[in-house]
């Protein structure tokens, strides 16, 4: 049996950073591999990291042709430390598996059955000390297992960010967790561990319901920006 105890509390450190809340815990492959639906690709960081290489490797050649013992032998190093890097790059479903696992948890809800669409909610702060901005973001999905097909129904989604600017995120990409795990249960327990449980903490889903007016006529897979109160404002 899986070990849920840890989901809902902070995850892994991955890219120097971590989520406050994860699942901590491995995906089902089949089922992930069945559902979702993210294309698999690599990181842009991959094609940055091939495009040095040849870089590297091509100036260390035109070093050594041209005499200069120096920068080809550190040319020639720093082409190697690059393909190293290759090699050790998560590939495609690695990335999905790390997304599932140490992405942060954050909440969605369905807006429209026909076609499906879900409309998810992040705070998209990368720092502490920069104000409140909440990125807002809707989905349109094929299938969504372990749930009811029905508006409002809540959907706990993970999710990994874009690189930070200004102390915020850029960019989010929601994956419900019903796409990753083959466990009813589980998600009903992801969806409670959402749920405010103090006074003092932000009610998500209620943030949602606010803001589903306001995302209408939003196009699909675009983050809009919204601030403290709530009002639409441009991307930090």
């Amino acid at each position: 049996m899986t070990d849920d105890s840890r989901v809902g509390q902070v995850g892994e450190s991955w890219n120097d950073t971590f989520a406050s809340r994860a699942m901590n815990m491995p995906p089902d492959p089949v089922h992930m591999e069945t559902y979702d639906e993210y294309p698999s690709k690599f990181s842009p960081f991959f094609f940055v990291v091939i495009a040095l290489a040849v870089f590297t490797g091509v100036s260390s050649f035109a070093s050594y042709k041209s005499g200069n013992t120096t920068w080809w032998l550190v040319l020639l190093v720093v082409t190697l430390l690059l393909l190293f890097a290759l090699r050790r790059f998560p590939k495609p479903d690695d990335l999905k598996d790390i997304a599932y696992e140490n992405g942060l948890l954050i909440p969605a809800i369905v807006i429209d059955t026909q076609p499906l669409t879900l409309l998810a909610l992040a705070d998209m702060r990368g720092q502490e000390d920069v104000d409140l901005v909440w990125g807002c973001l809707k989905l349109p999905v094929k299938q969504l297992p372990h749930h009811t097909i029905a508006i409002d129904e809540k959907v706990p989604c993970v999710s990994m960010f874009g690189m930070p600017g200004n102390g915020y995120w850029s960019v989010f990409q929601p994956r419900p967790v019903a796409w990753g795990y083959d466990d009813p249960a589980l998600v009903k327990k992801v969806t409670e561990s959402l749920t405010a449980k103090d006074v003092d903490d932000v009610d998500e889903w209620a943030v949602l319901q606010e803001l589903k007016d306001a995302m209408k006529a939003a196009p699909n897979n675009k983050v809009i920006y919204f601030d403290a109160a709530l009002r639409q404002t441009d991307k930090p």
